[in-house]
């Protein structure tokens, strides 16, 4: 669920005539940030919002060694990747190619797009900020399609259309998001709900060093763009930086809009907390039939019961000693986090920074899906 929506949403209309490549560059630079914004749903006047921030914000000449590339699909407008620079105090835009009008939540134009940016512009750090809808680790349409009638809720802050990359019904699951990513990157951000999962963060860790992620939703808004690209193109601690600009922005809000959880995961440290968790469940198993949900923190809203506190399950059903191996190993992975003290009507008592499922009822075909990833493969969470 990308982003609940907070304005009313008015249709903007871009219309682009041509389909060309306008530059490749040979040259060797030191960082290309990607921002892929699968807009082509609802969430359209939001990208056109946050690219008007951008050039408010940082933005790399074009004589320097950083390059800032923005993939735009949004309502109405053929996609496009364009590159955003600054010469003599004003914010220009150069298109790098036009496309016909593919969609933009497949795996294949994702990594076509991925490629292009690569062969275009050599360099020695490569950065992705998706943009979009997302439910995390749930199957294509399952979120949208589960066991609730909207008709009860009455709730201005929620976009019904909830999933990552969604383009007319197409989602792209977090198996086929990592098979698009075909070369390792420094980072990736997720402007998008519920990406901050133990399951999306374990299935993309050979995909990126570092990545930032909501266990939550993520209002609208988003990221405030103004303010994070000179953390990510100046900053030596830059993860961090955009990090603090995400808390203060939401923080210094008021209602509901003073929402907001993010945290950084360092990848590489995955595999030890893997072999933890795993003894951790092998010895406890028949714990976790037996648990109070009512007890352990939520992340979701609408009785979506698949996004729960990692850190606060493991405590629920592990021994003193192991929850201790448990607690120093996932500081490894998790090296920051922030979090307002809720999140719309969640209160947030318990925040790890990271969210799993927990299978404390039979669901055979959620459960199913949900052996297929890596993360279960490896900790045997459902046999």
């Amino acid at each position: 669920m990308k982003k609940i929506s907070l304005l009313f949403c008015y249709v903007i209309v871009i219309v682009l005539f041509s389909c060309k490549k306008d530059e490749v560059s040979h040259e060797q630079y030191n960082k290309v940030v990607l921002l892929y914004m699968a807009a082509n749903n609802n969430l359209s006047p939001h990208a056109i919002n946050n690219i008007q921030e951008l050039k408010q914000g940082y933005v790399p000449s074009k004589d320097s060694k950083e390059v800032l590339l923005v993939y735009l699909h949004s309502v109405n407008s053929s996609p496009r990747l364009f590159r955003l620079y600054s010469s003599d105090n004003t914010i220009k835009e150069i298109n790098i190619e036009l496309y016909d009008n593919h969609n933009s939540a497949s795996a294949d134009v994702l990594n076509k797009i991925l490629n292009r940016v690569k062969s275009s512009f050599k360099a020695k750090e490569y950065g992705l900020i998706l943009w979009s809808h997302a439910t995390g680790w749930l199957p294509q349409g399952y979120y949208n399609g589960s066991q609730i009638n909207y008709a009860f809720f009455e709730d201005p802050y929620s976009n019904l259309v909830k999933s990552f990359g969604e383009d007319r019904g197409v989602e792209m699951e977090i198996t086929e998001l990592k098979k698009a990513i075909s070369y390792k990157l420094s980072f990736i951000i997720f402007d998008c709900c519920y990406m901050g999962g133990i399951e999306t963060i374990y299935e993309l860790r050979d995909r990126a060093e570092y990545i930032i992620a909501s266990p939550t939703e993520i209002l609208a808004t988003g990221f405030p763009y103004n303010r994070i690209m000179e953390d990510l193109f100046k900053s030596s601690s830059y993860l961090v930086g955009v990090g603090d600009s995400f808390f203060n922005y939401y923080n210094s809000m008021s209602g509901v809009n003073r929402s907001a959880t993010l945290a950084l995961y360092n990848t590489s440290e995955m595999h030890e907390l893997s072999t933890i968790t795993r003894s951790i469940i092998e010895n406890n198993r028949l714990k976790i039939s037996t648990l109070d949900m009512s007890s352990i923190q939520q992340y979701f809203r609408y009785n979506k019961r698949w996004f729960w506190d990692l850190e606060d399950f493991i405590h629920k059903i592990a021994s003193e000693s192991e929850y201790t191996l448990f607690k120093q190993s996932l500081s490894k992975v998790i090296t920051h986090k922030w979090n307002t003290d809720s999140f719309i009507d969640i209160p947030i008592l318990r925040f790890s920074g990271v969210s799993t499922y927990i299978p404390f009822s039979p669901n055979p075909f959620i459960d199913s899906f949900y052996k297929s990833l890596e993360w279960n493969r490896d900790v045997l969470l459902i046999k």
